[in-house]
């Protein structure tokens, strides 16, 4: 058995790995195979880069319920408007733990796979 050579890929090569994985129609496996990378780590790039994209909606979408709260709202309104942000960022925490729980097996898969 050969020993493991591990590559350490800069920020670019990964950033335009995961934009060509986004835009083509084949296959990830493909994707990988054509760029000399292991599926799983490529899937790995990709998933943390959607898990990135989320988080900065979820930023964006707090930002903007605060900049667009109303100076004139009366507490009873600014309760139900808080409440309903609070569910949904509670249902995009739901989103990002199932995400994370997918990775963390798809990685424990692909370590198994490769042993």
């Amino acid at each position: 058995m050969e020993p493991r050579v591990y590559t350490k890929h800069s920020a670019q090569f990964k950033a335009d790995a995961v934009a060509l994985v986004a835009r083509s129609n084949r296959p990830l496996a493909h994707v990988a195979d054509d760029l000399g990378v292991n599926a799983g780590t490529l899937r790995s790039w990709y998933d943390a880069s959607e898990m990135g994209k989320k988080k900065k909606r979820l930023r964006r979408a707090a930002s903007k319920s605060l900049a667009l709260a109303p100076e004139h709202e009366t507490l009873e309104e600014r309760v139900q408007r808080l409440e309903r942000e609070k569910r949904d960022l509670q249902k995009e925490v739901d989103e990002l733990k199932l995400d994370r729980e997918i990775l963390k097996k798809a990685a424990a898969f692909f370590v198994k796979e490769s042993e």
